[in-house]
């Protein structure tokens, strides 16, 4: 999604001089990076609030009466209504990129969620859920990483230090193919504001997963992919975390 975007190139530089030449990014430079940052956040704002609102209409067109003993599918199924209306929630006043990337997430997890619920309902087994990429939650689902050989450990080749950074975090199929190339994936962004590293520090487009946890719930939860807790935290009103 944001492979296009000229920002992302400040991502990759991370060689030698690449704290020097950001130092040196004019006022201008940072303009017209927040002006991009401005451009992608309106384009996600849509694509979350078309996931958000084909969301209702799959829940408006499978509405559930369940009984009571089953309450493993009255519990998944209240899951998932808190999920669609914390999607709901997350658009009315998204902070960053990572926040609406939320949106579209819990939105598509709700939909998986209810979809699991009519297949326990009808006496079938639901489809296992959907794995996420961590790089970025927009992306398609995590690949499956090659199974290993059964062979003893000591005969067993090496994981090369690429192979084992591409096997650390769940990853779609690009993004792994991008760290077994030595490359920087195509990551979901967010913005620091200025100052948040430092009294002088400028305003800076990172990666979602590299903000500090105690200022980002999305960098913990991989935007709410992960972690069934995030739907009750926004609804409370505690997704938002104070920064410096």
């Amino acid at each position: 999604m944001f492979r296009r975007w000229w920002f992302v190139r400040l991502l990759r530089d991370n060689g030698p001089g690449a704290g020097a030449a950001r130092r040196r990014a004019t006022k201008h430079d940072r303009a017209l990076l927040l002006r991009e940052w401005e451009v992608i956040r309106d384009r996600l704002a849509v694509f979350a609030a078309q996931r958000v609102t084909a969301a209702g209409e799959v829940f408006r067109a499978a509405e559930l009466t369940l009984p009571a003993e089953e309450s493993a599918a009255r519990a998944d199924y209240l899951w998932a209504l808190e999920a669609f209306e914390a999607a709901g929630r997350l658009l009315e006043d998204p902070a960053d990129l990572p926040e609406l990337a939320a949106a579209a997430v819990l939105a598509e997890r709700a939909v998986e969620r209810l979809a699991a619920v009519h297949a326990e309902h009808a006496g079938r087994r639901p489809d296992p859920p959907v794995v996420r990429c961590f790089y970025n939650p927009l992306h398609a689902a995590a690949a499956q990483p090659p199974a290993r050989s059964k062979v003893k450990a000591s005969r067993r080749p090496r994981t090369g230090a690429r192979e084992a950074a591409a096997d650390r975090r769940p990853s779609c199929r690009d993004c792994r193919r991008a760290i077994l190339a030595g490359e920087v994936p195509d990551v979901l962004p967010a913005l620091l504001p200025a100052g948040a590293t430092g009294r002088r520090s400028p305003a800076a487009l990172v990666p979602y997963y590299v903000v500090p946890q105690q200022w980002s719930v999305w960098a913990v939860t991989g935007c709410g992919a992960y972690d069934d807790g995030v739907p009750a935290l926004v609804l409370r009103g505690e997704h938002r975390r104070r920064r410096p």
